[in-house]
């Protein structure tokens, strides 16, 4: 039955048809539906789905699983890859065992972001595998090949998604899982997992080896393909190719020659050789640094091939935020003398082209929160600093004085006390990210006398990627129970002097007069907000 599938559906599909054992992932955006879609396939195909409460764990438990014979996939996003790039510098010294794949959502444009991070470097940082798929179609392919490729080479292999691929669509049939999931024995050869002084050098040899095996090999990967023979060259990276295809529809590209380039790193280097001898000059279109850009000019140095790259450092092409097919058109019509597509598209109507994200935020209990907070403040003749985490307390953005990262609040606030800041402190994280990374700086906190307040505000999940459960609920991705491990006791475990709580029922009245407590008690205390998003 042909379906019509969405690009991180469709790696799903692709994952099962490997036959993948165990699935992890923190939420995040682009990347979490792929996860939700294995999720909710669990029982009829017979693999685990686990969401984990930061990024590193999820990456620890699919090595555990690697290791221990199951395929694993991991998914995350771009700053979640961040987090998990500690165990990441050592799991790709020891290789895997079964294979493992991860899925990684990269966001030009921040749509759903709290930075425009690029992620791509972190291919030749790690030396590992990195692919970007450009159609859904090529993405359920390349997720088989991944998973081959991972056993093959005994490496993690990364595929890199953007928004706008798990938003493309397209329309796919042949659906067929595995009779039965490949394994293999657990791996206990002695030292082949540790990582010590005596076995990294002789990994990083082999790590080496790895890449240079991939290098040669990726020159052939069906992913990477030359289109005509003229000499103007495009390059096109990932999901761009198919931005590529759309804008150049209709137009006559009879004197221009395109690599269709998915292999990120290691570069093809043969190919690209290749390419570069057949062109005059060429235009690289990429999102979001100019990452194949640079690189390919170092082939061609290497191989004594130089012809003008155009691109991000020479201002052809745009060199922050999602790359537009109106941008792209106008790249290219000063770039192909002549350049007539078919269809225009229009700076005008660029929101046609933006990605669509369901509105998770919609009716936001969380600014008035914090905006009582700060009511409450003034009245005590108080203006407190007010730090914050990323998620749903973006909305209230303007309310506060600092944002970072996942477990940034409570350090940041402790930071402000020790610099002598002579207002209250305030450290504001959601429920999900009180598990992701505040427990760490909490005992921290407690371990060296600091004392902010840290507000929880608990809306019952991580509700800007679709409502994912925490501990606190002991509710498990498939609706089943299970223990519960509660901010509260951990709180108390940690050292704070007072849990206070607001809950759903009560009152504003009743919030504002537990914030007034709060801000009265010097010590390190903690309130937790539960106020669940409004109907809308």
């Amino acid at each position: 039955m042909t379906q019509l599938i969405d690009g991180e559906r469709a790696l799903a599909w692709g994952a099962i048809e490997s036959g993948v054992g165990v699935v992890t992932g923190y939420p995040g955006s682009p990347g979490t539906n792929t996860f939700n879609a294995m999720a909710a396939m669990a029982k009829d195909y017979g693999h685990h789905a686990e969401w984990c409460i930061n990024e590193r764990i999820a990456l620890d438990m699919a090595a555990g699983a690697s290791q221990g014979g199951k395929r694993a996939l991991v998914c995350l996003k771009s700053v979640g890859m961040n987090v998990a790039l500690d165990t990441l510098m050592v799991l790709n010294m020891t290789g895997v065992h079964a294979g493992l794949v991860i899925v990684m959502g990269d966001d030009p444009g921040a749509w759903g972001s709290q930075n425009e991070q690029d992620t791509r470097a972190l291919g030749p940082l790690a030396e590992l595998p990195m692919l970007e798929p450009s159609t859904p179609r090529e993405g359920r392919e390349m997720m088989k090949w991944a998973f081959d490729y991972s056993e093959q080479l005994q490496s993690v292999v990364i595929l890199r998604l953007t928004r706008s691929y798990s938003v493309s669509t397209e329309a796919l049939s042949g659906f067929h899982p595995p009779a039965k999931h490949p394994t293999r024995e657990p791996d206990r050869e002695p030292m082949s997992w540790i990582s010590a002084l005596r076995t990294t050098e002789g990994n990083h040899a082999k790590l080496h080896d790895k890449i240079a095996r991939a290098t040669a090999q990726f020159s052939d990967l069906p992913f990477n393909r030359i289109e005509g023979a003229g000499k103007k060259g495009i390059i096109a990276a990932g999901m761009v190719h198919a931005k590529l295809c759309d804008a150049l529809h209709g137009a006559d590209t009879a004197d221009l020659s395109i690599l269709k380039l998915s292999a990120l790193y290691p570069l093809p280097n043969q190919l690209i050789a290749d390419f570069l001898a057949g062109c005059d000059e060429v235009l690289v279109f990429e999102e979001v640094d100019p990452y194949v850009e640079d690189n390919i000019k170092a082939i061609g140095y290497d191989e004594g091939l130089t012809p003008p790259i155009l691109g991000k450092r020479t201002g052809h092409v745009a060199d922050v935020g999602e790359l537009f097919r109106w941008q792209m058109q106008n790249a290219l019509a000063a770039y192909v003398p002549g350049f007539s597509p078919r269809t225009r598209y229009a700076e005008e109507n660029w929101e046609r082209e933006k990605p669509f994200r369901k509105n998770h935020c919609a009716g936001c209990p969380f600014p008035e929160i914090i905006s009582a907070l700060r009511d409450e403040a003034q009245r005590l003749g108080q203006n407190p600093f007010i730090s914050a985490d990323p998620g749903c307390v973006v909305m209230a953005a303007p309310m506060l004085d600092t944002k970072l990262s996942m477990g940034s609040a409570i350090g940041v606030a402790c930071g402000l006390g020790k610099a002598g800041v002579a207002e209250r402190t305030v450290a504001v994280c959601g429920d999900s990210a009180f598990y992701h990374g505040g427990i760490n700086a909490l005992v921290h906190a407690r371990a060296t006398g600091a004392t902010p307040i840290v507000m929880v505000l608990d809306n019952g999940g991580s509700l800007t990627t679709g409502g994912q459960t925490t501990p606190d609920t002991g509710v498990h991705i498939d609706g089943a129970a299970g223990p519960q491990v509660t901010m509260r006791d951990l709180a108390l475990a940690c050292g704070v002097s007072q849990v206070r709580e607001v809950q759903t029922q009560d009152t504003d009245a009743r919030m504002r007069a537990v914030f007034r407590d709060a801000l009265c008690d010097p010590t390190l205390n903690l309130v937790i907000v539960r106020k669940p998003c409004k109907e809308v």
